[in-house]
This record gives structure tokens, sequence and C-alpha cells, in this order.
């Protein structure tokens, strides 16, 4: 089977980025030179407010943004990676959702996450202590919901009978994917409370996992690996979960010019420390790039959605030429 490539739509906006300009022309020209290119879907990254933390840019509403490229290509998937889903209002999302892909003839992947930056939890109203409880239960709503008439729910954050949304989505279940999992120098490990009941979440009701970046490819790995152990106890079969890893690429040479290049675009979206920033993502040569491509894929990974820092159709001409069919066929 193919290993599929989703591309991330560069929608940043403002900020320390004034220069990226994710007009609505540049969007969906880009976007349909995603679809003509073979690649298997478009993605958008979701921030209500700006997380400077991490990010010196905003976002673009994303399902907004979805809609409109929907409207000018026809085959892609689009997703959302991620969502973050617990500062959402369930049958709000449902009615979105289902709409998106009743109208893009059942194109979409959800992609849900569970967020991390205070202030948007803040500015919804929403505690953050509750974030993975509100996700979950906000998933199973969804799913209900557009599943056929007279649903009824009883939660521990909403409740409600007979009620019924429409119309359905085009396919029989929107697939949901789940972010999440260990990081390399945080207490988030594969053997802490927390990322297990992440792992158990995917395992139970997760169509996908996006695992994220991380310089130590041995947690991702090992994430994996407890994953599909936890699936195989909830009675599913490990192939029915999509393993998925998000990234950002930038190719550079060994040239100290185009290094100084990453390192100042790079610095325009990201507040981390450029060191930090290079182990994490694949920033690199293309040799350099595609030996963290296939190290990911030797792991398990199935599907890659990868981040350009901007328009950049000369990134997509080497992955269509290059990546795509160095996995055309992966046992």
């Amino acid at each position: 089977m193919p290993v599929k490539l989703g591309i991330v739509l560069p929608t940043f906006y403002g900020g320390a980025y004034e220069d990226n300009d994710p007009t609505l022309p540049r969007l969906t020209e880009f976007a349909q030179r995603v679809e003509a290119m073979g690649f298997d879907g478009l993605w958008v990254i979701d921030h209500l407010v700006v997380a400077p933390p991490i990010y010196r840019t905003a976002w673009l509403e994303p399902l907004t943004v979805l809609s409109a490229v929907a409207a000018v290509t026809e085959r892609v998937k689009i997703g959302t990676s991620i969502l973050v889903t617990p500062i959402r209002t369930p049958s709000i999302l449902a009615k979105t959702l289902g709409t998106m892909d009743y109208l893009s003839n059942g194109r979409v992947i959800f992609g849900a996450g569970v967020g991390w930056w205070d202030q948007e939890f803040k500015v919804s109203g929403v505690p953050k202590s509750e974030r993975g409880a509100r996700t979950e239960e906000t998933v199973e709503i969804v799913n209900k919901l557009l599943s056929g008439p007279n649903i009824s729910y009883e939660g521990a954050f909403w409740q409600f009978k007979d009620i019924t949304i429409e119309p359905l989505p085009a396919q029989a279940k929107i697939p949901v994917w789940f972010a999440g999992g260990s990081a390399a120098g945080h207490a988030d490990t594969v053997y802490s409370p927390r990322v297990e009941r992440v792992l158990r979440r995917i395992a139970r009701i997760g169509d996908g996992w996006i695992s994220r970046a991380v310089t130590n490819r041995e947690l991702m790995k090992q994430d994996w690996e407890h994953l599909t152990q936890y699936a195989k106890e909830y009675g599913r079969d490990p192939k029915d979960i999509t393993f998925a890893h998000i990234n950002i690429v930038f190719l550079s040479s060994e040239d100290d010019t185009e290094k100084k290049e990453a390192r100042e675009r790079l610095s325009k979206i990201s507040n981390m420390p450029f060191e930090d920033v290079e182990a994490d993502y694949m920033i690199g040569t293309k040799a350099e790039t595609l030996a963290r491509l296939d190290e990911l894929v030797d792991i398990g990974v199935r599907y890659f959605v990868l981040w350009p820092t901007g328009f950049d159709y000369e990134l997509l001409e080497w992955l269509e030429s290059t990546v795509l069919r160095r996995y055309e066929s992966v046992a």
C-alpha cells in the first residue's frame, strides 16, 4: 500500500510573518496545485488566538478555509491537524462538519486535539483541566449526531434527548484522527498516566493518530506499539487506525546563506530556539529529509501531513517527483 501525503495550507497570517499573505486567490491556487499533483489531502492548523509561547503568528479560521478550498477541488481530502476540540460546542461542530462533508462529497477528516494554550481556554470559558474529558465527549456527540435522527446523550458536560441534525455527512462516518503522545524532555512520556489516557482514547474511538514532531523517534515508536496493544485490548484491529505524522518541511543546502534563510524564516513562525526547531522538524538537505521520512516509515507512519513554511511550489514539485513516488508501495 502507498504512504499518502497531505499538505498543510499556509494559512498563517500577520504578526512576524506578514509577508505570507494567505489571500483567497493564493489559497485556492495552492489547493488546486496540490490536488493536480496527486497529493491526498489539504490540511489546516487551528489556533483561536495568537499563541506566543511557541508561535509568532496567527492562523485563519480552519473550517472556513477548508470550506473555501473544498469548493475549488474535487478529490483531495480536507482535514484539520488539529482542531482545538474542547473549546467548541459539539452540536454546532457536528452541524458544520456534516455540512462540509455533504458539500465536499465525503472528503472531511476531523483531526481532534485537546489544545494547550491557556488563553484559548480562558477566552472560551472552558476550564483547561477539563480539556481531555471534553474532547472525548465532544467527539462522541459529533459521531452520534451525525449517525442518524433522534439522538439522545447523557454526559458530564452535555445532555439532550431526541435531537436530529441534518444533513448527514456523505461518508458513513467522518474519520476522527486524534493528536497527542509523548514528548522528549517533558513529563509526558509513554510511561505517564496522561499519555496512556491519550493513547487509550485513540485506540478506543480514533480512526487515526496524528503523531507530533519529536526529536526522539524512539518515543513515537513506543507510543505506536502501546496504541496498537490497547486497540487489541478493545477488540479492534490496529490496521483500522491510520498512523499519521505532521511535520514542517524546509529544504536547504549546506550553504551558510541557505541555513541563515531557514533560521530567519522559521523564526518568523516559531518562538522556539532554532536548535530545537531544527531537531524536531524536517529542516535540511533533500537527502537528510528523505532519511528522516524513511525512518518514520520504518516505524510505521503511513500518512504524512507536511507543512511548508509558505506558498512553496518548489517544495511541492520535489515532494511530488521524489517522495510520492518513493512510497508508492510500502509493505
